[in-house]
């Protein structure tokens, strides 16, 4: 299985609507601070997973314009989840649809 076949798998993993385990997300962040490669393929899989209303709010979130939000709010969740930042719990908590400063302030680039 070629390396951008396992960064897909395991960010769809992440970045669906499943929770994953902390299994995958430790190897996710392997990943991720390994290949910037695989960095790139994940914020485009993530940014795959927005919709319009989806957009609107991230627009407002990140302050940037709706045609950019979603990859400039996936580029900083990314690298939050890579520089160890951004936690498994902190990935739980937008599964389940709970935001915390912590997260608000890494959409924000703070």
């Amino acid at each position: 299985m070629r390396a951008g076949t396992v960064t897909v798998l395991i960010a769809m993993g992440l970045l669906t609507a499943c929770t994953p385990t902390r299994q995958d997300y430790d190897a996710f962040v392997t990943l991720l601070q390994g290949s910037s490669r695989a960095r790139s393929e994940a914020v485009k899989e993530c940014v795959r997973g927005f919709d319009g209303r989806t957009t609107r709010n991230f627009g407002l979130l990140t302050n940037t314009s709706d045609k950019d939000a979603a990859r400039v709010g996936c580029n900083r969740f990314i690298a939050a989840i890579a520089s160890g930042r951004a936690t498994y719990d902190d990935v739980v908590d937008i599964k389940r649809h709970r935001p915390t400063p912590k997260l608000i302030k890494i959409f924000q680039g703070r």
